[in-house]
């Protein structure tokens, strides 16, 4: 809404500025921060004036940006593009060579995402019949058994590691 600033956050600087100034000095308080910023703002063109007039070319006050001033008023376009080819095909050679990486990695994703999937699913099938251990009985004997079962079951599932 107001360079970046949505209605609400708006809203709060103009009630902050009334409980710091209150409603009877807040008019002189913003007419004071409009002639600052008119003041800074003439400053600024006045200086990018006096930066053209001593270089010999047109700036502005966006071009005062190093890069910017550098891209625009001392390299060329060959220059440019004689700084920039060999990192472009160097670019090029590193994306290409890193390309059958990238999908190997993909692959194992999917192949590890399957067999988690897979896991979980005996996991909950084992849950679901009532199977708890070796032999899937209730006595007293097996609950020691059924625990290390139990255990043998949470770590084989992945959800605890991602």
């Amino acid at each position: 809404m107001f360079g970046g600033f949505g209605g609400t956050e708006f809203l709060v600087i103009i009630l902050i500025a009334i409980f710091l100034w209150g409603p009877d000095k807040l008019p002189k308080a913003l007419a004071n921060l409009r002639r600052f910023i008119s003041k800074a703002r003439n400053m600024a063109s006045n200086a990018a004036a006096d930066l053209s007039r001593e270089i010999g070319t047109d700036i502005r006050p966006e071009d005062l940006n190093p890069k910017t001033f550098v891209r625009k008023h001392i390299l060329t376009e060959e220059d440019q593009e004689m700084l920039t080819s060999p990192l472009k095909s160097t670019m090029r050679d590193l994306q290409d060579g890193t390309k059958p990486l990238k999908e190997g990695l993909t692959d194992t994703t999917r192949d590890i995402e399957s067999t988690r999937r897979s896991v979980n699913r005996g996991s909950l099938t084992r849950k679901a019949n009532g199977t708890n251990g070796a032999n899937g009985s209730g006595d007293a004997a097996a609950e020691p058994a059924a625990a290390e079962q139990t255990t043998r079951d949470r770590a084989a599932t992945f959800d605890d590691v991602t």
